[in-house]
């Protein structure tokens, strides 16, 4: 008995080839059709002239034959392969032109694909999906999107196919959708949705997909990058400002807002100009000009700009820094850093008042003491003459009361010269008569200048120096008058049966030192703080003028003026250290003009 044949199947089968003949697929889809058949056990499409091998073989009209092998032969299979003959009669071979256009087609980055008005895939310009599926017409979109659509985007990816006619007949839609990739994972694809329904030659949806994952990637990775870098900037407590070619702002923290008093936020600045700004402004308008001066200085002249301070009205200061950005040959742009320094430049300005009030006062004691050494010094200079009278032809009584009074008097009259002295050096009075000076003899000079008052106190003195001299360019007297007095202060100071230390070394980095160490605790504030007050632990019945601070106040000014500076610091012993550095390349500072005297 035969199979009754459905009409609907035999239309169903040459609508395929005919559709596949769009593309020049209708061989492929032909044979697709018959091997679907019960019972195929084979089918082609022959190009070549009979004889031809077959259970059914159906001649086409263009050449050539359909080809099948069955088993077994029945009716059905007969009118299918006779209805697969008649489409590819109907399609034809494709011409030289379409052929062309077809394998251009199928060479597009993106995937074409056409649906009809329900949603039945028609055509494509590719054989697979993006997952690497056969595609197969007649396949609806929404069984294909359930396969091939994460789930999160399905449904908009079938809103935008299917409600696109009715929502906007002849429009386009376009969404971003993760579909399945070839390796399993997701890739992220745009769709790009055409209605072309109501067009003659097109007549359905077609719709273009395109691998984005690349630039999805590249975009959140910058998205993430520039994140990261929006919240380092927004933490400083500098403000920054990005601009672009047109002055527009690109970034901005809030440290901005709060340093310009702004109102609003950090984004809500961002496409601004300057000039834009100007209506956020808390302040009166005159506490910007000097900024907007320099702001219009730095983007007509183009020169970076660094740490100009600027005063934002009376009670801040700004300090602003300006470069443009620039790749190889391009600008992208401007950048501008903020920095409040109000209280810096108040200690600053404290400090330049509080210097030149020092510097005041340290030339008032200059003149002090210049004007009252000078003034004691003649009365002094006549006793001196006449206190040799009264010793000589003396009663024992009366000559030791006249022999203390010239004791005193010579003793007096030495700290009036070393006072002078003091302020011959300290005002730059003095000028320096520069030589070649071994300044380790002028330490074993100094040692040996003191032993007569060392060994009256029973102190014990030990000298340590190189067996090289050491050069250097200075004042001789001067640096012999500082060796001195460096050591006579530690012998006056110490108690009966201590030992004094003196040493002189050369450093590392071209400086010589010399160090005086005593028995006698620092008593008081170290490092360079040195007065005219005695020392503290000097016995009163000592040597004043040899162990007087006034001493070591004359050994830092000439140390200070050959470039060097003086050190009191406790000793790891318990005593007290007195220790001079001075430069083996001496420059001398530049002072004042010498004067008179």
């Amino acid at each position: 008995m035969a199979q009754a044949v459905d009409p609907a199947e035999v239309a169903a089968v040459v609508r395929s080839v005919v559709r596949a003949g769009y593309t020049g697929r209708a061989p492929e889809q032909a044979v697709r059709v018959l091997l679907a058949l019960p019972g195929v056990l084979s089918a082609m499409v022959r190009e070549d002239g009979p004889p031809w091998r077959g259970d059914v073989v159906v001649p086409l009209e263009r050449g050539g034959a359909v080809v099948v092998q069955a088993e077994p032969v029945t009716e059905r299979l007969r009118i299918i392969a006779d209805a697969v003959a008649a489409a590819l009669d109907g399609v034809g071979p494709p011409a030289r032109e379409v052929a062309l256009r077809d394998a251009i087609v199928s060479q597009m980055p993106s995937m074409v694909a056409l649906f009809d008005a329900n949603g039945y895939l028609r055509w494509s310009n590719t054989r697979k999906w993006m997952d690497g599926t056969a595609l197969v017409y007649g396949e609806h979109v929404a069984d294909t999107a359930a396969e091939g659509v994460h789930p999160d985007d399905r449904n908009t990816v079938l809103d935008a196919i299917l409600g696109l006619h009715a929502a906007d007949p002849g429009g386009t839609a376009r969404v971003q959708a993760r579909v399945r990739g070839a390796d399993g994972g997701w890739i992220f694809v745009d769709v790009i949705v055409l209605d072309r329904i109501d067009d003659p030659v097109i007549g359905g949806l077609v719709t273009f997909s395109r691998d984005m994952t690349d630039l999805h990637d590249a975009q959140y990775h910058s998205r993430v990058t520039s994140a990261r870098l929006y919240m380092l900037i927004d933490a400083l407590r500098v403000g920054v400002i990005l601009q672009d070619n047109d002055r527009k702002v690109l970034t901005v923290n809030t440290t901005v807002l709060e340093l310009l008093d702004l109102e609003g936020e950090p984004r809500e600045l961002v496409g601004l100009t300057g000039r834009e700004m100007g209506p956020r402004r808390r302040r009166p308008p005159e506490d910007y000009e000097h900024l907007d001066r320099l702001a219009m200085r730095c983007v007509t002249a183009t020169e970076p700009v660094h740490a100009s301070s600027v005063p934002l009205g009376p009670d801040r200061v700004l300090e602003v820094d300006f470069l443009q950005v620039r790749g190889e040959n391009e600008l992208f742009g401007q950048l501008w850093v903020l920095r409040d320094v109000t209280d810096q430049v108040s200690l600053r300005r404290a400090l330049e008042t509080r210097n030149a009030e020092l510097s005041r006062l340290s030339a008032l004691k200059t003149e002090f003491i210049s004007t009252i050494s000078h003034e004691l010094r003649t009365p002094l200079t006549a006793l001196t003459s006449l206190t040799p009278l009264l010793v000589a032809d003396r009663r024992d009584g009366e000559r030791q009361v006249a022999e203390a009074v010239e004791r005193n008097v010579n003793r007096m009259a030495g700290l009036v010269e070393t006072l002078l002295l003091l302020a011959k050096v300290e005002s730059h009075s003095k000028e320096l008569e520069i030589a070649s000076v071994d300044l380790d003899r002028l330490v074993r000079d100094g040692a040996h200048a003191v032993e007569a008052a060392a060994e009256a106190r029973a102190v014990r003195v030990q000298v340590d120096t190189p067996v090289l001299p050491t050069q250097a360019r200075g004042d001789g007297e001067l640096l012999s008058c500082m060796t001195y007095h460096a050591v006579a202060a530690a012998v006056a100071t110490s108690p009966p049966s201590a030992s004094v230390r003196v040493t002189s070394t050369v450093g590392g980095h071209g400086e010589w030192s010399m160090e005086v160490t005593d028995e006698v605790p620092l008593g008081g504030a170290g490092g360079r703080l040195f007065t005219t007050l005695p020392r503290e632990g000097a016995r009163s019945g000592g040597d004043q003028h040899t162990g007087s601070a006034l001493g070591l106040a004359l050994v830092r000014a000439i140390a200070e003026r050959h470039g060097g500076a003086v050190f009191l610091t406790p000793s790891p012993e318990g005593g007290t250290t007195v220790r001079i550095e001075l430069p083996l390349d001496v420059r001398v500072p530049e002072g004042r003009k010498p004067t008179e005297g």
